[in-house]
């Protein structure tokens, strides 16, 4: 049984597991796994992303300039009330 997975997993996926033969669950279970690694790797590299985003922020100074900035506005506000 050939398996193209651009097309062929929706048959695994609208059945009901009641319904299927023991190699349909495998191979649902392997679609499931399949799906989970992919969120995951999804996941990991946003987080990297944002990672770099935060290490460049950090190392080109920005990031101290909004700290001060927000320091002085808040100290700011705090005088004034």
């Amino acid at each position: 049984m050939k398996f193209n997975p651009l097309r062929d997993h929706e048959n695994y996926l609208n059945k009901d597991p009641r319904d299927m033969s023991l190699d349909e669950l495998r191979m649902l279970l392997k679609i499931k796994r399949m799906d989970l690694e992919l969120g995951w790797l999804d996941f990991q590299g946003k987080l990297n992303l944002w990672q770099r985003i935060g290490r460049s922020l950090k190392q080109s100074g920005v990031l101290d300039k909004i700290q001060e900035t927000f320091k002085t506005y808040v100290s700011s506000h705090q005088t004034k009330e």
